[in-house]
């Protein structure tokens, strides 16, 4: 990283002269505070939804370099095939090819695009914001998790009682049943339970700072 950039967030924006659009006023980190607080907007914006607002930046500003049209149907159709979202790998591969045979370098431009946690350590890091969440918002997931997690143990225990009544699984009345809702890492064999996700704020250190 240069030292004259804070963070990946600053060093894309300033390869490819991000800026806020035309009715916003100031830098663009300004904007970036001003809608993830909430102020002058009716709600605040959530950090999933502004990251994806920049990464779509970085492939309009690409696109345009490479005289590359970058009408918005396009830019959304491109930024979701680029991420492999719901979209099979054969037309990725088409996509990667059409953008080779403009001078673009799709993996290299997807690799440029953050994440919510980098943009949220850029927000609270680098430019030091903050906003109040209500309480009510930041504990239903994982009170909803743990209900899950309740429930499919309940209908387990149920269904294995009954077979060791009928003596289809030897010593299943002895056994410890776990359960856990797990996630993986995509980038190496990491494993963590979601409780443990949700207190430690990532899956994987190693990777949690990529986009």
């Amino acid at each position: 990283m240069s030292a004259e950039h804070c963070c990946k967030v600053d060093r894309v924006r300033a390869a490819h002269d991000i800026s806020p659009p035309g009715r916003a006023n100031g830098a663009l980190d300004t904007y970036l505070v001003d809608r993830w607080t909430g102020r002058g907007e009716a709600e605040p914006t959530g950090l999933r939804t502004l990251a994806e607002w920049f990464n779509k930046q970085v492939l309009r500003a690409v696109y345009r370099e490479h005289g590359r049209p970058d009408s918005s149907v396009r830019i959304n159709s491109d930024y979701a095939a680029l991420q492999g979202e719901e979209i099979p790998d054969h037309q990725r591969a088409e996509l990667l090819s059409e953008l080779a045979a403009d001078g673009i370098d799709g993996e290299s431009t997807a690799r440029q695009f953050i994440g919510k946690s980098t943009l949220s350590r850029h927000l609270k890091g680098c430019l030091g914001a903050s906003k109040e969440t209500p309480e009510a918002e930041t504990e239903w997931e994982i009170d909803r998790i743990r209900v899950a997690t309740g429930s499919y143990r309940s209908h387990l225990e149920s269904a294995l009682g009954s077979l060791d009544t009928k003596g289809r699984i030897a010593g299943v009345d002895e056994a410890d049943l776990q359960i856990q809702a797990t996630l993986s890492c995509p980038e190496c064999p990491t494993r963590v339970n979601v409780e443990t996700a949700y207190e430690q704020g990532y899956v994987c250190e190693d990777h949690h700072d990529d986009s």
